[in-house]
């Protein structure tokens, strides 16, 4: 067992696992409580310090961008904790949050959000994290809170448990040369996965401008706080519930010409044009996993214009020039007002009329009963990639543009996945918890793992963020138009059941 301020190696000496973190106990008797459940009395035989370190291994959790902040949720309620400092090697408390969950409401979903700001804007407050903690709860009710635990909105845009909470972000020129181009009308979402199979995309350019208002004390607590333009989607699935599934975005641009010339050629049964594509696990039924694509569009929720007063009345500079590129650009844009049939606004703690949502049909799935994918991680936004953790203890490694699975390891039972880049490489990260060991694949070469690290049991794997909200927004005028901020090299953390936290690094 490793201790806080150790390091482990592989026996080749590539990959180190560093212990850098303790959650004090005190701090899980604030979350679980004096008396955690029964269960978990039972199951520890009566130790104190056990039954917490058991219901930490149930607790959701999430890392923000580097690991800096960890939230862990229990019940209805959540912490937020920053990395140790200075000499300390003990996490101290942010923020406590769930004083706006309703009776019997349980925490179901976290994200770590970190949201872009402007350099004269983290100058004004410092000491002031950019970050908000997004909670999803078993009602569908999504609350999005400040890094000091207050509520700033809340909305139920589908009344079903929130399994996942995702930000996805479009391609973008930077490290590696992506193998095909954006598409050219790819924007930024926050993707809501829900228990029944359905998915709500949020446009991360309506989030960022409402929580950057919010964020500066001009409408939260209002009663008229912003709404929010998404998009809600279901699957033609044939099952009432999925395990976990994953939007990611419009199919590239591509040469007419080209596309025309393919469709002679092949029956590729893929639209070359679809505007959204998911990568879905369903729980019952014959199908592993099935990717699911549209031509269509659903209809948006709102008229940017409700709040494109409120935006230019109280923001200014580079969050002003998002603005104004977002509510003010030709076309409807992303900021179009759909057909008004979608939700009403809800400030803090407000509900919303929920509508169904634009049926998506499968054009491809994997049918290997009883094989069942539990988990989807996607590779960074410009790989193409995604790993995928099955019920038989095996990782699909799947192309996306091309839905093929292009490598499988085996072995792997309980294990999860996670994402590492370094300037020199991509590596696939698996987890195999049972088996205390933490195996490094570099995606070059997957047929054996670069590395592998005995940790000992009860570890858990959490991918972080690589992008702030807001990061892949035009800042600038004119023709200096530039990404707001480029995304970070990919990295992952561990957390165990003892509250300790562990980096993950490649010794080149």
């Amino acid at each position: 067992m490793m201790e806080v301020g150790s390091s482990v190696r592989s026996k080749n000496g590539r990959v180190a696992v560093s212990a850098d973190g303790q959650i004090p106990e005190a701090l899980l008797r604030l979350l679980f409580g004096e008396q955690p459940d029964g269960a978990a009395d039972a199951a520890d035989g009566g130790d104190h310090a056990g039954r917490y370190h058991a219901l930490l291994q149930r607790a959701v959790c999430a890392a923000s961008m580097g690991g800096s902040y960890v939230a862990v949720a229990h019940a209805e309620r959540f912490m937020l904790l920053g990395r140790p400092e200075g000499s300390s090697t003990c996490y101290r408390l942010v923020s406590v949050g769930g004083d706006a969950a309703l009776p019997g409401e349980t925490v179901t979903a976290l994200y770590c959000m970190d949201i872009y700001a402007p350099a004269p804007a983290q100058q004004a407050r410092p000491g002031s994290p950019p970050l908000c903690v997004v909670a999803g709860y078993s009602t569908g009710h999504v609350r999005v809170f400040s890094a000091y635990g207050r509520l700033l909105m809340a909305h139920q845009l589908h009344p079903q448990p929130v399994l996942r909470i995702r930000l996805r972000m479009p391609l973008q020129d930077q490290r590696a040369a992506p193998a095909q181009p954006a598409a050219p009308d790819d924007v930024e979402e926050m993707c809501l996965t829900y228990a029944d199979g359905t998915m709500v995309c949020v446009n991360g350019q309506s989030l960022y401008l409402a929580l950057r208002l919010c964020l500066n004390e001009a409408l939260a607590g209002e009663a008229d706080a912003p709404a929010l333009q998404y998009k809600k989607w279901a699957f033609d699935l044939g099952v009432s519930s999925v395990a976990d599934a994953v939007s990611y975005g419009p199919a590239a641009g591509a040469d007419p010409l080209a596309l025309l010339a393919k469709g002679a050629a092949t029956s590729d049964p893929l639209p070359p044009d679809a505007t959204a594509r998911f990568l879905v696990a369903p729980r019952h039924g014959e199908a592993a996993f099935g990717v699911f694509m549209t031509s269509e569009d659903a209809a948006t929720s709102f008229s940017a214009a409700a709040i494109a007063g409120k935006v230019a009345a109280k923001v200014t500079g580079a969050v002003l020039s998002i603005a104004m590129s977002y509510f003010w650009r030709g076309g409807d844009g992303g900021g179009g007002g759909g057909d008004g049939s979608g939700a009403e606004a809800a400030g803090p703690g407000g509900a919303h009329r929920t509508e169904q949502g634009t049926p998506v049909p499968c054009v491809f799935a994997v049918r290997d009963s009883p094989r069942k994918v539990l988990d989807i991680s996607l590779a960074p936004a410009q790989r193409g990639l995604a790993a995928l953790t099955d019920s038989l203890g095996r990782v699909l490694l799947f192309d996306l543009e091309s839905c093929e699975v292009v490598h499988m390891l085996k072995g792997l039972r309980g294990s999860q996945c996670a994402w590492l880049e370094t300037q020199h490489g991509v590596y696939v990260v698996v987890c195999a918890a049972a088996r205390g060991v933490v195996e490094v694949y570099e995606l070059a070469q997957m047929e054996r793992p670069l590395a592998s690290v005995n940790v000992g049991p009860g570890w858990a794997l959490h991918q972080c963020p690589a992008q702030p909200l807001g990061g892949s927004l035009l800042v600038g005028p004119g023709g200096s138009e530039r990404r707001a901020a480029l995304p970070l090299l990919a990295s992952c953390m561990l957390l165990n059941s003892r509250g300790q936290t562990a980096q993950i690094s490649i010794v080149l």
